[in-house]
């Protein structure tokens, strides 16, 4: 029998979410909540609503999958814990400590899996690249990791966007410093965040890993597009990198000055890929993301950034 599938939110649900959910064979999508949009052709195969407690109340799904602003989806995930539904949802997940507790609470209680959308998390590359970092020894001081991201976000030119609204819990260090420190917690085993400092616009970080650090240089002004991750000494040196506009797409790794790893998807369909095979997760195991993509390692990546105190 297919799991049955809800899903608040029809601009990223649209864009992304209803293809992956679309392209799972033991996935039916039977209902879609868009909070101010009109009823479109592209629906009709759906129960529409315009309210999703009142979808979730009559269709009854296996899971939900949220993709609203921040301070919409606290309040979704509060009526799904509490009622104990299983959930796919968004980052940011909570603005403060004393949720973030309260959700621990809910979600130890349910004893059922729910997911958080870290979708950078199951690009290949990345996974790869990890499996490369477990067979050297980066505990070694005299191995240097940098880690570099520079972007300047598309939804600046949005001026009622949320996404540029601390207060709504936008802004780059909740929505793509998240996504940065769920790949540096995926491929190595951090055990402390530092913010040093914030200087021409750029925040500079230390995350210590057994005898050793990481450098990080978080730019969200910088039009260069530039995601890199660099393990050098004096025997080796790996890079994952990926420069277009696409973060999640065309990433490549390279030995030394050599490409060893390349796999590029087809236009737009990265994110599709990436959430595909994290909503494959409610049906199966996947051993190398599985920890990684549980709503409770989501909020401890929330814990850290509120306690960075840098937003």
């Amino acid at each position: 029998m297919k799991k049955k599938i809800c899903l608040i939110g029809y601009n990223y649900g649209k864009n992304v979410l209803i293809k992956s959910i679309n392209e799972i064979n033991s996935f039916k999508l039977i209902g879609v909540c868009g909070l101010k949009v009109r009823k479109s052709y592209d629906l009709l195969n759906y129960n529409y609503y315009n309210s999703w407690r009142k979808m979730i109340k009559e269709l009854k799904p296996d899971i939900v999958v949220i993709a609203v602003p921040p301070l919409e989806q606290i309040k979704i995930l509060k009526y799904l814990l509490n009622n104990k539904i299983q959930f796919f949802c968004q980052k940011p997940i909570a603005n403060n400590l004393n949720d973030i507790n309260r959700f621990i609470k809910l979600n130890n209680q349910t004893r059922k899996k729910n997911l958080i959308d870290l979708n950078f998390l199951s690009i290949p590359a990345i996974i790869k690249f990890k499996k490369i970092i477990k067979k050297i020894n980066i505990n070694d001081i005299e191995t240097k990791i940098d880690v570099i991201w520079n972007f300047k976000p598309l939804s600046r030119n949005l001026k009622n966007s949320w996404k540029n609204n601390k207060n709504k819990l936008g802004g780059e260090i909740n929505n793509f410093f998240f996504h940065l420190i769920s790949i540096l917690y995926f491929l190595f085993r951090i055990k402390k965040i530092n913010f040093i400092k914030l200087e021409n616009d750029k925040y500079y970080f230390e995350l210590y890993i057994k005898n050793n650090k990481i450098n990080v240089i978080f730019d969200p002004n910088n039009n260069k597009n530039l995601i890199s991750i660099t393990l050098r000494n004096k025997k080796y040196a790996y890079h994952l990198e990926n420069k277009s506009k696409d973060y999640h797409n065309n990433f490549i790794i390279k030995k030394n000055s050599g490409i060893i790893f390349k796999k590029n998807f087809p236009n737009k369909k990265s994110r599709i890929y990436a959430s595909k095979i994290l909503l494959k997760l409610f049906l199966t195991n996947n051993k190398d993301i599985d920890k990684f993509t549980n709503f409770e390692f989501g909020l401890m990546l929330q814990k850290e950034i509120i306690k960075l105190n840098v937003i």
